[in-house]
C-alpha cells in the first residue's frame, strides 16, 4: 500500500485510491456491526448488542438506535415497553378462549376477509 498520508486529493492515483477503498472494506467486514442508511447500528450478533445496550446505562432500548440480525434474518432490537393493563386482560381472555375451544380457525378468517 502507498503512503498516501502526506498527499493531496489532487496528488492520488488511482492505486491510491484502491488501496483505500480496500483498507475500508476490510475493515468494514472484520467488524460485528455496520451503519445502515439510516443511522442505525447493525450488529450481526445479539450478544454484541446486548453488550452495546448494557453499556448505555440510563436509556431505554428504544431510545437507541441500534439493532441486531436475528437467525431469519430480520433486525431487531429489544424493547422496554410494558403491556397496558387492558391490552393484558384481552390477551388472558383470547387465552381461555382457545383453552374452551372458542376461536376463529384459518379457513374461517379466509371466508370472511374474501366475503369483504
Amino acid at each position: 500500500m502507498v503512503k498516501t498520508v502526506n498527499k493531496t486529493v489532487g496528488e492520488l492515483t488511482v492505486q491510491d485510491f484502491q488501496d483505500i477503498v480496500r483498507k475500508i472494506v476490510r475493515e468494514e467486514m472484520s467488524s460485528n456491526w455496520r451503519i445502515d442508511n439510516e443511522g442505525n447500528i447493525i450488529f450481526l450478533f445479539e450478544e454484541d448488542y446486548i453488550d452495546y445496550i448494557n453499556k448505555r446505562k440510563g436509556e431505554s432500548p428504544l431510545e437507541i438506535n441500534a439493532f441486531f440480525i436475528d437467525d431469519q434474518g430480520f433486525t431487531v432490537r429489544y424493547t422496554d415497553e410494558e403491556l397496558t393493563a387492558k391490552a393484558k386482560k384481552r390477551i388472558e381472555k383470547a387465552k381461555m378462549e382457545i383453552a374452551k375451544g372458542k376461536g376463529i380457525n384459518l379457513e374461517e378468517i379466509k371466508q370472511r376477509l374474501k366475503a369483504n
